[in-house]
């Protein structure tokens, strides 16, 4: 490996050791000569944005030592409101890339302790420098700066694990990396390996991977506490690369495919800071990675497979893959028969035309599950929406025999791939479905576009799940 690909890995494999602490942002008490102040903005704020500083949200300016940075309004800042979460990491994202390195000491409005580790999530997400920084904050607020720099830290890698390029992050090196977090992280992983999940029954996820040299992988995680308790099992989507197999995507719809695999790299990323976290709940994790190619292994339109479960899937459409893998892991992590199954996947585009590029569409059949995720996507500040669990279309999904991946439709597609999932979760087992396509990447498909959207909301739920009991599911 030389060059470009050198340092990608090299990439990576820096954002890895980040998660263990060792990254360039660090939290203390103390004082500083520098300082990046959080303000709000008067009322009402002036309209000449050409005069000087008016603490619109988002806005910077220098004054002497001190870095001040716009929070907006007072009242559109209320602490609980998952709109200001979400601006507040944003005026610190900008604010971050202002850091250079050295300590710097950070004031926020008094009141605003519920969002410090919103600031300093945006702040080390933002950080750039060279040099280590270390953000000076009062000793009352370490704890959720702590959080929130774990947070940014996690993020970072489900980024970086979604932009590496494809020819990097195959399924091999993918369960290779999911191995070294486990390692670092005190986490259990076994690893299913192509031949492993043709023996032991793994149809769709054998299938989808089969027209590839990078043949398919099934990595499982667990991080377990002692005395019981809540259990929480996250599955992710893991195409590596996405050409629509033999029914082969246009060029300019490949470009960015690599992006396919951010569900299952956005759980990784969560695994890997659990310990660091102090998470209190035991969470287990199911990733399939699979490499979508047209090779002469590859799946024709109209083959069956069968799924770890049982169910027969007709292959339809090789475009519609994400769903198939998902099958074998949801069957797979449903077995264990968690407190609540959480997915996510950028599963179909028209959850982005449904709600825009911002915003995942949350599917569930079961309201305390699904209210369960958007509640923990709230505190995260990370916007998703509930769409309907449209049982009306079921018959979109199924066939005399099983199930098909193509509902033969052009509309409603994020419902009725939120159904054909549904066919392989057993209706007591709590569960939930996120299609994060829109906000899992931003810019065109030459950027490190991942945005490790979903990891805040993930981590938040692992908390909350420790203090509420979780649903029953429905009978």
């Amino acid at each position: 490996m030389s060059g470009p690909a050198r340092d990608r890995a090299a990439e990576i494999d820096a954002a890895i050791t980040a998660v263990t602490g060792t990254g360039p942002v660090t939290v203390d008490t103390g004082g500083a000569p520098r300082r990046v102040r959080f303000e709000h903005a008067p009322q009402p704020v002036p309209a000449e944005s050409w005069l000087p500083f008016t603490g619109r949200a988002g806005e910077l300016a220098v004054a002497g030592d001190t870095l001040r940075v716009g929070l907006g309004a007072r009242g559109a800042m209320d602490p609980g409101s998952p709109s200001a979460i979400e601006s507040a990491r944003t005026a610190a994202l900008a604010a971050g890339g202002c850091l250079t390195g050295g300590d710097v000491e950070v004031r926020v409005p008094e009141g605003c302790a519920e969002l410090v580790a919103a600031l300093v999530d945006g702040l080390a997400a933002g950080c750039r420098a060279a040099q280590p920084v270390r953000l000076l904050l009062p000793a009352d607020h370490l704890a959720d700066a702590r959080r929130g720099l774990l947070a940014a830290a996690v993020a970072r890698l489900a980024a970086a694990l979604v932009s590496a390029p494809a020819n990097l992050l195959t399924p091999h090196h993918a369960a290779e990396w999911a191995g070294e977090i486990a390692d670092r992280a005190g986490l259990d992983c076994t690893v299913l390996g192509p031949e492993e999940l043709v023996a032991q029954g793994f149809g769709g996820l054998a299938a989808i991977g089969a027209g590839s040299v990078n043949g398919p992988r099934l990595v499982r995680l667990r991080y377990s506490v002692p005395g019981g308790g809540p259990v929480l099992a996250l599955v992710g989507k893991g195409i590596t690369f996405d050409s629509g197999g033999l029914s082969l995507k246009s060029p300019a719809a490949m470009q960015s495919m690599r992006l396919d695999v951010a569900g299952a790299a956005t759980v990784l990323a969560v695994m890997a800071g659990l310990r660091a976290a102090g998470c209190p709940i035991s969470v287990q994790a199911v990733l399939p990675f699979a490499e979508n190619l047209p090779g002469p292994g590859a799946m024709r339109p109209g083959d069956v497979v069968t799924a770890w479960n049982g169910t027969e899937v007709q292959l339809l459409d090789l475009d519609f893959e994400g769903r198939v893998v998902l099958a074998d892991a949801l069957a797979l992590a449903a077995a264990d028969r968690p407190d609540l199954l959480v997915d996510l996947a950028t599963l179909t585009y028209q959850a982005e035309i449904a709600l825009g590029p911002d915003i995942a569409a949350v599917l569930g059949r079961d309201d305390a599950a699904v209210e369960q995720l958007l509640a923990a996507a709230s505190a995260a500040g990370e916007p998703m929406w509930r769409l309907p669990w449209a049982a009306r279309y079921a018959d979109q999904v199924r066939t005399s025999s099983g199930v098909r991946n193509h509902p033969l439709h052009d509309s409603g597609r994020a419902l009725t791939a939120a159904l054909f999932l549904g066919e392989f979760v057993p209706r007591d087992v709590p569960w939930v479905h996120c299609d994060m396509t829109g906000p899992a990447w931003r810019g065109d498909a030459s950027r490190d576009g991942g945005t490790g959207f979903g990891a805040r909301t993930l981590l938040t739920l692992t908390e909350r799940m420790a203090v509420r009991p979780a649903s029953t599911g429905q009978p």
